[in-house]
């Protein structure tokens, strides 16, 4: 996966969350623009606090830009949408 594609899709605005789709078949919804740590080869994607208004990260998975397969954009949720004006 080409590591620019990565840093316009967390940087766009408004925000538009997408799901990151692995080549052993994982997939990882990134919902929160800032959540996450995009590195030259790798990105760790966070994963917000469950039923939490204003989340903090609860744990992040690594994974390396050549294991991503594609990326898939998803519907804009409000939470994604308030977060995103932050």
């Amino acid at each position: 996966m080409d590591r620019e594609k990565l840093r316009l899709l967390l940087r766009q605005q408004p925000f538009q969350p997408f799901r990151v789709h692995l080549t052993d078949g994982r997939t990882y919804d990134v919902q929160l623009p800032d959540m996450h740590i995009l590195g030259e080869k790798y990105i760790a994607i966070g994963f917000p606090e469950p039923n939490v208004p204003d989340p903090a990260v609860d744990h992040s998975e690594i994974v390396f830009l050549s294991m991503i397969s594609h990326v898939e954009l998803l519907p804009t949720t409000a939470e994604s949408a308030a977060s995103a004006g932050s």
